[in-house]
């Protein structure tokens, strides 16, 4: 008895062995449509060289691929199916290419499939299976194979988007010596310093941090020291015709904003830098009249109001100038002027503003009152001066040319001359 149940062990081990190695399973083959890559190629009722031909297939000729076992493929064969040898099919692929802005390659056909890789447009891509709405491709440029959804595959070339200039990622120093560092942080270890004027490649952004690409190598530098323009010098001063009748006063120039505070900014402009510039134009028209110019900043560091204020009443100014740029809507236009007290500071501003007009044919807005801390608290004549708004692009691009910053320039020394002529 138990030598029987031995031996109906042994075959039912034996049954099963040869049942299991008899198994056709499924691979990432099956669907796939393939190519004969042999003269005559023999289709077999079963995997291997002892069963029954049951056709023959010629080269170049196409069979999809039903399933794989060793080194058998099961292919869809007249109204059934049979065997032929793997070694001499190869896949048949074509090219394909990425028609999205992006597109992700992933590990499995699933949304939830790991992320492999991120094509561009116009990528090319080896197609290899189509399996429902994916896509089994292999990424020559990456040297990977994946999945990716067969919506965002054309079989025609699509053009790749230009590359971006390097241009638009170049800025400048605005400070004379800016510190870059490890960490977009102020605790980041000083790598070097910059000197104004310096080209860097802006790579990424972090906050108030810009992770920047230098000559000297690689840090984080704050983006307010960075500007799209270059700093440009004083331009020469424009000879003035007629009497100076600024000569001797004192006159207090003070550029809006600075250091940490942007003011506000357009696509490629900060408040801050423009207004510097003004400044310094303006100032180089009244020294040059015979005024005594005193700027509240020399470069771009940060001042409060109170300091400016302070500056013009130490001095005793007999006009106390502010310049800023201004932001709105992206139609908003034009130059304004503000003052506080009437009998103080009115006909300073009108005349400025007047000046100012006359000079650039911008759009007069007029002056108006202002609740402005600089003029509000200051016992000297004041007015706070709107060049143009930012947030307009057209109108960025007209207040940060050069023949902008001339007329305007000349228009402010102008209306300050007129208004020392009456005010004597």
């Amino acid at each position: 008895m138990i030598k029987t149940i031995g031996r109906l062990s042994i075959a039912l081990i034996l049954v099963l062995s040869l049942s299991i190695s008899g198994l056709v399973m499924p691979t990432e083959a099956a669907g796939r449509t393939f190519t004969v890559t042999a003269d005559n190629l023999n289709v077999r009722s079963m995997p291997g060289t002892q069963y029954k031909s049951i056709g023959k297939l010629k080269r170049n000729q196409t069979v999809t691929v039903l399933q794989q076992q060793k080194d058998w493929s099961k292919i869809s064969y007249g109204k059934g199916y049979g065997w032929v040898s793997s070694q001499y099919i190869k896949p048949k692929t074509w090219t394909g290419y990425v028609n999205a802005s992006s597109l992700v390659l992933r590990k499995t056909a699933s949304l939830t499939g790991t992320k492999l890789a991120s094509m561009a447009k116009g990528t090319p891509l080896t197609v290899q299976i189509q399996q429902g709405s994916w896509m089994m491709v292999y990424v020559p440029s990456k040297k990977l194979t994946g999945w990716v959804s067969s919506a965002y595959v054309s079989k025609t070339a699509v053009t790749a988007p230009p590359a971006t200039s390097s241009n638009a990622n170049t800025y400048y120093a605005t400070v004379d010596s800016l510190n870059v560092r490890s960490l977009p942080s102020m605790s980041g270890k000083v790598l070097f310093t910059m000197t104004k004027n310096t080209s860097v490649q802006l790579i990424e952004k972090n906050g108030s941090w810009g992770k920047i690409k230098t000559a000297n190598g690689t840090g984080w530098a704050l983006l307010t020291y960075l500007s799209k323009n270059k700093m440009t010098a004083v331009p020469a001063p424009i000879p003035m015709p007629g009497t100076s009748y600024v000569k001797g006063k004192v006159i207090v120039m003070d550029a809006g904003h600075g250091g940490k505070d942007p003011g506000t900014s357009g696509k490629e402009n900060l408040e801050k830098t423009l207004s510097f510039k003004t400044m310094n134009a303006v100032s180089a028209l009244l020294t040059n009249a015979g005024a005594k110019v005193i700027k509240t900043r020399e470069s771009d560091y940060y001042l409060t109001l109170q300091q400016r204020v302070a500056i013009s009443e130490k001095n005793k100014a007999n006009a106390f100038i502010s310049i800023h740029y201004n932001a709105a809507g992206s139609k908003s236009s034009g130059i304004m002027s503000f003052y506080y007290t009437s009998s103080k500071d009115y006909k300073l501003a009108e005349e400025i503003q007047d000046g100012m007009i006359k000079e650039t044919r911008m759009k007069d807005l007029g002056v108006k009152f202002g609740n402005f801390h600089v003029i509000r608290e200051n016992s000297q004549p004041a007015t706070l001066l709107e060049l143009g708004f930012l947030s307009n692009p057209t109108e960025e691009k007209i207040v940060a040319s050069a023949a902008f910053q001339s007329q305007v320039s000349k228009g402010i020394f102008n209306g300050i001359n007129e208004y020392f002529k009456n005010n004597r």
